[in-house]
Order: C-alpha cells, then sequence, then structure tokens
C-alpha cells in the first residue's frame, strides 16, 4: 500500500520510529490542494495549488500505527487518491485555521529538506495560520 504524508510523517526519524517497515518513495506534488494548519496539518482542494507530499510503501502494521497516530476514524479519515495512494483528511467540524507548535512545523520542514520539495508551500501555510489568529 502507498501512503501520502503531508505533515509529521514526511519526516525520515519520525516515520523510522512510528513505522520501522515504511520505504520512502521519494517527494512530490499533489495538483489541486492546498496545505493548511489548524494547529496540525490538514490540506483543503485549491485548483491554483500544489500540496507537498512523501510517498511511503507501508505494510498493514504500519497502517494500523498510523491510524492510531492520526486518530483515525475520529480526528482524521482514510482517503484514496486515484484509487490506490492513501492520505489522511481531517474530520468532521474541521475547525478554523491554527498556528502549529514550533517543534511540529520543524518536522515538517526537515521533511521538506529530506526530500527536496519548496518550502513555499510550507511557509505559505504558516502564514497564512498567523494571519488568522
Amino acid at each position: 500500500m502507498y501512503y501520502l504524508a503531508y505533515g509529521m510523517n514526511m519526516n525520515r526519524a519520525a516515520m523510522r520510529q512510528r513505522c520501522p517497515k515504511a520505504k520512502p518513495m521519494g517527494g512530490f506534488y499533489l495538483p489541486n490542494y492546498r496545505l493548511i494548519f489548524r494547529g496540525v496539518a490538514d490540506f483543503r482542494a485549491d485548483r491554483d495549488c500544489m500540496l507537498p507530499v512523501v510517498a511511503w510503501k507501508i505494510t498493514h502494521d504500519c497502517l494500523r500505527a498510523l491510524d492510531r497516530l492520526e486518530g483515525y476514524p475520529t480526528l482524521y479519515d482514510r482517503r484514496f487518491i486515484n484509487g490506490e495512494w492513501l492520505i489522511y483528511d481531517m474530520n468532521g467540524n474541521k475547525g478554523g485555521i491554527g498556528r502549529p507548535s514550533a517543534h511540529y512545523y520543524e518536522m515538517i520542514k526537515d521533511g521538506y529538506d529530506a526530500f527536496g520539495l519548496d518550502d513555499y508551500f510550507l511557509r505559505s501555510a504558516l502564514r497564512d495560520a498567523e494571519l488568522a489568529a
């Protein structure tokens, strides 16, 4: 199974600890979505943007660990892009935009750096969260 991470699971060290059998497949951009922060990472449809993601090949053990971490099915739900790529999407009343903690943000930034992703999208999401505060 393939998993698309757009938040703290972009971080290699964090994924190694949570899902030691996960294999990184690389970073890329998912068109028509925008990264946002609701205290934690989420995304929304936006045809004028791209969502930087890291693709991981995961096992069923990884899936169970990720489900616990993401609060599935209460906080996040599973969704499949193109019927094949698993991504977690925040559930229900998603609430407003909120600034992430500095530690959380740095974990994501480390993932962007490690996979050669443009941090413009990350900085933009942080700016939007700061403006909303």
